[in-house]
């Protein structure tokens, strides 16, 4: 395989059946998310919403049954036609786009812009930047970006769990193992699927993942024209405050009108 499908390969494995394998959780976790979005951006169920790096659309597909328009755009072809099949079997009409976060061509359209689970820094500052001004200008005026990053001051308490592992999906295991690096503000974490029943040993790619503390990010926001208004410990109900003993920052930020 080369790189691109590699990465379709392995995106496939962890957006679809990781999610599968743990259907009750994901299920939970995704409608209780979905609450915390409705209240953070005060949605009425009226509104059009830009989902990025959507993955297996479990955002999108909830928004949807809510009533809420909403595209979802991601780079792999496998993960969006799953996507697909899933809302169509539910009977939801939600457009999930092939794209890249990088070239957004979108402008004024969206009542908000979704970026979950950490999903900015998988580039350098100046292309992660780039990423948020696309978000911004994608943003009708008075739109809002919900931005979910990692707390890097908190790295350690993200890594107590998450830093090596074996962990089973179908058949097959999946040996994680993540580090950061501080002078970098980098995460960086890689993977390695066995499934003897098949054959398979896989190893990922790898994922380096730059992490921005609060006044970074508040500076990137404010210089693409957005500007913060609210800042939670997580994305979950009730809402939890944004402190010292956060793993998580989850930002709004508003497009001013005018």
């Amino acid at each position: 395989m080369n790189d691109a499908s590699l990465r379709d390969w392995w995106e496939e494995l962890l957006q679809i059946h990781e999610f599968a394998h743990y259907h009750d959780y994901a299920e939970d976790l995704t409608r209780r998310e979905v609450d915390f979005l409705e209240q953070a951006l005060s949605l009425r169920g009226v509104e059009t919403i830009l989902d990025l790096a959507c993955g297996g659309g479990r955002h999108s597909i909830e928004l949807a049954r809510r009533g809420i328009t909403v595209i979802g755009l991601d780079t792999a072809a496998p993960v969006l036609a799953h996507a697909r099949a899933q809302a169509a079997e539910l009977g939801l009409s939600v457009s999930f786009v092939q794209g890249d976060m990088r070239e957004l061509a979108y402008a004024g359209r969206f009542d908000a812009v979704l970026v979950m689970n950490s999903s900015l820094g998988f580039f350098d500052d100046a292309t992660n930047r780039d990423v948020l001004a696309g978000a911004a200008r994608a943003l009708a005026p008075g739109g809002r970006l919900l931005l979910q990053c990692i707390n890097p001051y908190q790295i350690e308490a993200y890594l107590r769990d998450f830093r090596i592992g074996w962990y089973q999906i179908g058949a097959g295991y999946v040996l994680r193992e993540a580090s950061f690096d501080p002078r970098g503000a980098a995460l960086t974490i890689g993977y390695r699927y066995l499934d003897a029943t098949q054959g398979l040993d896989v190893a990922h790619p790898g994922d380096r993942i730059r992490l921005y503390g609060f006044p970074e990010i508040t500076a990137l926001l404010s210089e693409v024209g957005l500007r913060p208004l609210s800042v939670f410990g997580d994305a979950i109900l009730p809402p939890v405050p944004f402190n010292e003993q956060s793993v998580w920052q989850v930002i709004v930020a508003i497009r001013d009108i005018g």
